[in-house]
């Protein structure tokens, strides 16, 4: 196997599509806020423990029946995606200060997911935050089998709190403590139920990051999920491993927030979630010092760092062989590697008999996906004693 390839990118009609959504969401992210419907307090409660129910009893998977997953390269790739972004921000924190501690928050965390991802970027403490109980409970777990295994890891915190409700800050051991670091991965949408829990995440990751520190993470593209559901008369799309249904009627106009959709991902998700209207993230981001840096859909986020960590890609094993080795079988149908087949046909097969890749089904759900940066700048204190924060003329990456 000597080179790798990905299905196409959405054709020019499709990217139209994309296109018209943006300016539809960001029209409605010019008006005012007042006039979004948000859920109440009951409905957000119930679907906080929804969400923690879910989340909670999602079973931990051995390496063997993860490997015969559906998603399994899917879910590598985004693990490669969690890894490049990791790398890349310690990186940027080294090169400014190369004895610097480095401190992290890891909020929605899971169960733990990253723990090995910050073992190896030698990071120097960690706390962890997530809304299920039990989840945190795994994630510490783990986190001491790993510590059994290395000798020496990073120190680490375990909270167990609703991230868009809580104060964390009360929360740390240190409350006085500065992070170099924050980042939430595929959990930050549940923030965009309603502004009040938008902003309550937002005060959470800021109000502890260190001014050039960076924000950064994962999260479903409200564009990109949009754009596909328009195409439904029922407002839903998918294929044989998920499926998305929009829980609102985009004819009466699409939330800021309170935008839920039910997503159903083959073992991994099945609740509901919310749109984030990135133009209106961006705007509240800058009210708590974070001017954004960096953000792309999951295909340029590939065409970006592909070249640089292609070795990581390999050794996490992102993309399967096609044709499928002697003895093993294709992850999906033949007729969802159509896009394999035709760049094969199209090369000296004398140099590509195989070529890496992944299945039609599964880049489906990898490309509705974003990731997206951050940097703190300073602030200043008013008469009162709270901090004010001016976005400045001009920020550095």
């Amino acid at each position: 196997m000597s080179d790798s390839t990905v299905p196409d990118e959405a054709s020019t009609s499709e990217k139209l599509s994309i296109e018209s959504t943006k300016v539809a969401l960001k029209q409605r992210a010019s008006g005012s806020q007042d006039n979004n419907e948000t859920p109440n307090k009951k409905e957000r409660e119930e679907h906080s423990r929804v969400v923690a129910a879910h989340y909670n009893h999602l079973e931990e998977k051995g390496l063997e029946e993860r490997y015969n997953s559906p998603i399994f390269y899917m879910r590598n790739f985004n693990n490669w995606v969690k890894s490049v972004l990791i790398q890349e921000y310690t990186d940027k924190i080294r090169d400014k200060d190369y004895g610097r501690r480095i401190r992290v928050l890891d909020i929605c965390c899971g169960k733990g997911g990253d723990l090995s991802k910050w073992q190896k970027a030698r990071v120097d403490r960690v706390i962890f935050a997530d809304i299920a109980e039990v989840s945190v409970q795994q994630c510490k777990k783990r986190y001491e089998d790993l510590q059994r295994r290395c000798g020496r890891l990073f120190t680490a915190e375990f909270i167990a709190a609703d991230c868009t409700k809580d104060t964390l800050r009360d929360k740390y051991t240190d409350p006085s403590i500065n992070f170099d670091l924050v980042s939430c991965q595929f959990g930050f949408h549940y923030c965009f139920e309603s502004l009040a829990q938008a902003r309550r995440m937002l005060s959470n990751i800021s109000e502890c990051l260190k001014p050039d520190g960076h924000f950064f993470g994962t999260l479903p593209d409200a564009y990109e999920i949009v754009s596909r559901a328009q195409k439904s008369p029922d407002w839903s799309f998918g294929n044989r491993i998920f499926n998305i249904k929009l829980l609102f009627d985009p004819k009466d106009g699409y939330p800021i927030f309170g935008g839920k959709y039910d997503f159903n991902l083959e073992g991994v998700v099945n609740c509901p979630e919310f749109l984030v209207n990135f133009d209106v993230l961006e705007k509240l981001a800058l009210e708590y010092g974070l001017e954004l840096v960096y953000k792309a859909r999951f295909s340029d986020f590939f065409k970006d760092h592909s070249g640089k960590y292609k070795q990581l890609l390999q050794r996490i094993k992102c993309f399967e062989s096609y044709p499928a080795p002697p003895g093993q079988k294709l992850m999906g149908e033949e007729s969802e590697y159509e896009h394999a087949k035709l760049f094969l046909e199209s090369k000296d097969k004398i140099d590509h008999d195989r070529i890496g890749t992944m299945s039609q089904c599964e880049w489906e759900v990898a490309t509705i996906y974003m990731a997206f940066a951050f940097k703190k700048f300073k602030g200043t204190m008013d008469a009162n004693g709270k901090t004010v924060y001016k976005k400045p003329a001009t920020i550095s990456k």
